[in-house]
């Protein structure tokens, strides 16, 4: 059990390194296009992506609910907790992630949807709030799945950091994901602007070109992209922490 746990873990450790090190290089095109972006942009993705996170983490955890089959995903990994000790711990493993796949697997499709259907439009910011929900929703699910209780503000706190180091760039990459497996307390609000803020940096130039109608469809893909950057890094760190907490019961 123990050297089953000791390499499973080592592939995830080498799967992170992996995306830490990955060196995200400069587009020419990205960078024309930036210099079109009108500067008020930025604070206005900003500002959107900050109050999405306020509504939904005071308000809106149990509407996203609603649309989760929270009790059922607990229900699979309480079963499969329960008898992590009679099958092989790569089963057990393989089963956990078919509970997020099949979730996440819808949230992808929409996300998707409603990114480029809106960028058809010329329509780049009203889904902000939808995304974000969606994007959240995407994560409780692995949480659930890995057996984490999303709701707490610690694990609030984690999420945003988690979201943070999935979307940022080389060394900021590292840092982040330090400041991620330490774990330490921090001031919710903060954390919530900083993450806003990665967030808006990250769809900046996607928005841009999704509020232009017909060519925007191209930046509405940007939803699913973000998206899949986002719930891979996650899936990646909540297995990790189920291992080590599984090490601890041993």
């Amino acid at each position: 059990m123990k050297n089953s746990k000791n390499k499973i873990m080592q592939k995830l450790i080498k799967k992170e390194e992996k995306i830490l090190n990955k060196q995200d290089k400069p587009n020419a095109l990205k960078t024309k296009i930036s210099e079109k972006v009108p500067p008020k942009l930025f604070d206005t993705l900003n500002t959107a992506f900050n109050k999405a996170f306020e509504i939904i983490f005071m308000k809106g955890t149990t509407i996203i609910e609603k649309t989760m089959s929270k009790e059922k995903v607990s229900a699979e990994y309480d079963v499969l907790s329960y008898a992590a000790d009679k099958i092989p711990l790569k089963k057990n493993i393989n089963k956990l992630d078919n509970i997020s796949r099949k979730s996440n697997l819808i949230n992808n499709t929409f996300t998707t949807l409603s990114g480029v259907g809106m960028g058809l439009l010329g329509i780049g910011l009203p889904d902000i709030p939808v995304f974000t929900a969606t994007l959240l929703k995407g994560i409780y699910e692995t949480a659930l799945s890995y057996g984490f209780n999303y709701n707490t503000e610690t694990e609030k706190i984690y999420i945003l950091r988690l979201i943070r180091t999935a979307l940022s760039e080389n060394e900021d990459k590292i840092i982040n994901n330090e400041i991620l497996n330490s774990m330490n307390y921090n001031d919710l609000k903060e954390e919530i602007a900083l993450t806003s803020n990665c967030l808006a940096n990250a769809m900046l130039i996607e928005k841009f070109v999704q509020g232009i109608p017909i060519v925007g469809a191209a930046g509405g893909i940007s939803n699913n992209i973000i998206y899949n950057k986002v719930l891979k890094f996650a899936k990646l760190k909540y297995k990790q922490r189920y291992l080590k907490k599984q090490g601890e019961r041993c």
